[in-house]
């Protein structure tokens, strides 16, 4: 496909007609370079002729060697006609010499520039010689990356293209000798860090020896210095090469200097005056403490869980001569403090779902966030309003406020409520937390088919008082792939304000994430819940504890593993068990086939122990899709009910959002 192009310089104009639409950029920019050599020349034959001549040789480097180029000259208008002609391609491709890396691999780094042009052709690529010397570079480099760090390479085109405009190459490839790691030896180094440091002269030897990678061993080093305080560190490394290659002894030096404390925390004036309090918080256990990076990311983190900030940075600033004392100076930008969003889902328990939803990440610039959703669905609207302090007088404690109401109306039954509710949570460090709540509801049910034995008490006060931890070791609390968690929960009823309920429940949580291949991923879960003190009848029917859902036994619908009512409604009980098995497989980027086997119970007793659990043990198998988007994954499972007693379905379709366990 042809095009015209037309080039200003000045007052030069230059038109040109017949090249292909994929020349022009590269055209383009040899006639402006040439037009700016030339200044405010005039125009003339001479220049002219200078642009026709080197245009047909851009052509001919780019694969058109039988390209002609005619000009015209028409007052400050240079007019040039191309008749590029059959453009030649890539033939046979050959390696000469010894090829100490596989062949293929180096045909793949000389053709690679080539076949990465827009439109290229990746059977017949045309033919560009500078591709192919770029490429005959990357050849040279990925030897040299082997240790034969003298391995030159030489094109050796045919001399002329075939009848079917074909020309093949030939590379030549002389490695030379090849060099490698001998004795990597440390010198200075904090004392600290020598058995890290050794150990990473240790894995040098034998290994392929290059200047790059020295360079990365130096920067490691000095990585591992500031990852500890030492940030001003310095190496070098000394070493020589023989003619005839082999084992090179390099010696590292380090020289750490003096190891940094913070002073002080000093944020930028642009932050308002909310942000300021936060990050003086957040970053405040660190003045007076030698410079940790992995204390820095945690409390770095910490500041950017409170959804304040866009973007933040921090530096370590020397304040005095031997930069042994520095300041920790925090930038950053914050985000937009007021989002006010509207939300649309569907899930299989609740049905369709809308709400809209209020935020505020900075109320009245003080740090603390204000929050409120209304939203409504198939059991009715529920609402809350939230008030978050993340710094509670300056503590590494966060404090949450939390007032909602409530109508659940899905089953056989109808019961409002009124909750409010406090959290104080603090995270120890990356992978542990813990927290205290205490909540108060006042509860009213309604049922004109259940009895009392059916729902519990029916105008009630439940007043909780409690604890959680959480300790997880995954690679990602979203998305998880790897890693492990475990996590505990204790509620005890109380009356402080008159609460009417008794009660004690435990919940246990553990998973393990664990990648077989690349692809191919293995995950187990565990959870057991249990409620002590009371029997199913005497405690609220919502208060019970429950199996089957997207999350426990899939081969039942959401709470219906257990009595169910003729009129189908899941009357719960007080222990529930739950263990889980699944095997997921990457069909493509973020998308997942998973198979599993799910083993679960709900026991109805009263119990006296938290371990205690029923051994009506009812089963799962099944398979599923996992999307994975940057919220946690969309989820779609089929569980099938192996052994399906009198009333029970052969299996229940769930589509959710996150993982099982």
């Amino acid at each position: 496909m042809t095009s015209a192009l037309e080039v200003k310089h000045g007052g030069t104009t230059v038109r040109v007609e017949g090249i292909e639409t994929a020349q022009s950029k590269e055209l383009e920019g040899m006639l402006k370079d040439q037009l700016t050599l030339n200044g405010n020349g005039p125009v003339s034959e001479p220049l002219a002729d200078d642009l026709a001549f080197f245009m047909r040789q851009q052509l001919i480097r780019e694969g058109w060697p039988e390209a002609e180029v005619g000009w015209k000259l028409e007052k400050n208008v240079i007019s040039l006609d191309v008749k590029a002609g059959d453009r030649v391609r890539v033939g046979k491709v050959a390696l000469k010499g010894e090829t100490v890396v596989p062949e293929e691999e180096l045909k793949k780094y000389l053709l690679k520039p080539t076949l990465e042009r827009p439109e290229v052709d990746q059977q017949l690529p045309q033919w560009v010689e500078t591709d192919l010397q770029q490429g005959a570079g990357l050849v040279q480099r990925r030897l040299r990356a082997e240790g034969y760090l003298n391995a030159t390479t030489l094109l050796l085109p045919a001399p002329n293209h075939d009848a079917e405009m074909k020309r093949d190459l030939t590379l030549e490839v002389v490695p030379g000798p090849k060099f490698v790691f001998g004795q990597a030896s440390l010198i200075g180094g904090p004392a600290e860090l020598n058995t890290q440091m050794q150990a990473l002269m240790t894995e040098q030897a034998g290994t392929p020896f290059n200047e790059a990678r020295v360079q990365q061993i130096e920067q490691r080093l000095r990585s591992m210095c500031s990852e500890h305080g030492w940030l001003h560190a310095e190496t070098v490394a000394k070493y020589e090469l023989g003619k005839s290659g082999g084992a090179v002894d390099v010696r590292f030096e380090v020289k750490p200097g003096e190891r940094v404390r913070i002073t002080r925390i000093v944020t930028h004036a642009g932050f308002s005056k909310g942000s300021e309090r936060v990050l003086k918080t957040k970053f405040q256990p660190l003045e007076g403490r030698i410079y940790e990076v992995e204390d820095a990311d945690f409390f770095f983190k910490r500041a950017l869980d409170t959804g304040m900030f866009a973007l933040l940075d921090t530096e370590v600033v020397p304040v005095n001569a031997d930069k042994s004392l520095g300041e920790l100076r925090i930038t950053g930008e914050e985000t937009q403090p007021i989002t006010l969003g509207f939300e649309v889902g569907f899930d299989t328990f609740l049905g369709g779902q809308a709400g809209v939803t209020y935020k505020n990440t900075n109320w009245r610039d003080s740090g603390n966030t204000l929050a409120a959703e209304l939203s409504y669905s198939v059991a009715g609207p529920m609402g809350f309003v939230s008030h978050t302090n993340p710094a509670l007088r300056g503590s590494p404690y966060a404090l949450t406020s939390r007032l909602a109401l409530e109508q659940f109306n899905l089953f056989e039954y109808n019961r409002i409520g009124t909750t409010l509710g406090f959290d104080l949570v603090r995270r120890v460090s990356g992978p542990l937390s813990y927290g205290f709540f205490f909540s108060s509801s006042a509860n009213t049910v309604d049922s004109p088919n259940l009895t009392k034995a059916q729902t519990g008490p029916l105008n009630f006060t439940l007043e909780s008082l409690g604890m959680n931890f959480l300790y997880d070791r995954r690679d990602s609390p979203i998305l998880p792939k790897k890693g492990w968690l475990i996590s505990g929960r204790l509620e005890q009823t109380v009356s402080l304000l008159g609460g009417d309920v008794s009660f004690i429940r435990t919940d246990v949580r553990a998973a393990w994430y664990r990648p077989l291949t690349k692809k191919f991923r293995f995950a187990t879960g565990l959870e057991l819940s249990n409620i002590m003190g009371a029997a199913a009848e005497q405690i609220p029917i919502d208060s019970r504890v429950f199996n089957g859902g997207p999350n426990s036994v899939r081969s039942f619908a959401q709470r219906e593993l257990g009595p169910v009512t003729p009129g189908g409604t899941p009357l719960g009980g007080t222990s529930a068990l739950f263990m889980s098995a699944e095997f997921s497989y990457e069909i493509m980027t973020n998308f997942e086939f998973a198979v599993f086997g799910d083993l679960g119970s709900l026991g109805r007793g009263e119990n006296s122990s938290p371990l205690g659990f029923s051994s009506d043990f009812r089963q799962a198998i099944g398979a599923g899709l996992r999307y994975h988007l940057p919220f946690g994954p969309i989820r779609i499972d089929y569980g099938h009910n192996i052994s399906p007693r009198v009333g029970e379905g052969r299996g229940m379709l769930h589509v959710t959002v996150g993982f099982a366990f």
